[in-house]
């Protein structure tokens, strides 16, 4: 298994479509919103950067913008300091209000979504994605505190989740990673590319998680904001070698750990 700690790489060529003769960009592995300092160069032609950009912005701009404001992640077009959150509650008197509260007053919850393991393991003949548990956690202010501050009976609090865009960014961190940890080379095959680039709708197949670990070590609780490592994985009667990915966003808490199948190993391909 295999981590990382250099900063910057020079692809000289798009990640995606492996277009070289054209304007190329940097890409972040984690998205910038999460802190992510680990960037490819000259890694992304603008055609692919318009169609992978949009799986981050459901859930980084919206389901997570509570926890990215407690934590003081960056933001380039939003002044968390200055934002105004909304929360519908009711009071202990029965009446409902709307209170706009600070960053510095929020709860700032998130949602965590969970899967079983991705559907090239168990046999099963899906390739969409199956949520088996959902996790809510708390970056901000004591919920007992909050409470008895506003003289509050209960609140609400949802989040949409659209069209696979959480999974999507999965896949699309996770390949950046195996990019930046052995590049483009490693792969006999890429299974993810065609889920990053909406050309299909198979990320089941790929994305979920081990909580069992039956594929890969857990990560647990570590030092850090997001962490990610590399493995292999040889299923049983096979001759081919998975390439998988462990996340973990806000590493130092409990929150889920996914997995996601990214490709087979070149066989002429040497681990350093």
């Amino acid at each position: 298994m295999d981590t990382i700690s250099q900063k910057y790489f020079d692809i000289g060529e798009c990640i995606y479509c492996h277009k070289k003769e054209c304007k190329l960009t940097t890409e972040h592995v984690i998205p910038f919103a999460l802190g992510g300092n680990l960037i490819l160069q000259n890694s992304c032609c603008e055609n692919c950067r318009e169609i992978t950009s949009k799986c981050e912005r459901n859930p980084l701009n919206e389901n997570w913008a509570e926890a990215r404001a407690c934590l003081d992640y960056p933001s380039r077009r939003r002044d968390f300091n200055n934002e105004d959150f909304t929360l519908e509650v009711v009071l202990r008197n029965g009446d409902k209000k709307t209170l706009s509260l600070k960053k510095s007053e929020i709860l700032g919850i998130t949602q965590f979504l969970e899967y079983g393991l991705p559907a090239i393991f168990t046999g099963q003949n899906n390739s969409g994605i199956t949520v088996t548990a959902v996790s809510t956690f708390g970056f901000g202010i004591n919920l007992k505190e909050f409470q008895k501050s506003h003289d509050i009976k209960q609140f609400s609090y949802s989040v949409s989740h659209k069209q696979n865009y959480f999974e999507t960014m999965l896949t699309k961190i996770a390949y950046g990673f195996v990019i930046a940890c052995w590049g483009t080379e490693c792969f006999e095959e890429c299974f993810v590319l065609p889920s990053i680039l909406r050309k299909s709708d198979d990320i089941g197949l790929w994305v979920g998680c081990d909580s069992e670990e039956k594929i890969l070590p857990k990560i647990g609780i570590q030092n850090g904001k997001n962490v990610l490592k590399l493995g292999i994985f040889k299923p049983t009667k096979s001759d081919k070698q998975l390439i998988i990915v462990r996340l973990k966003f806000f590493a130092n808490t409990e929150t889920p750990e996914y997995i996601v199948v990214v490709g087979t190993l070149n066989k002429e391909f040497k681990i350093k």
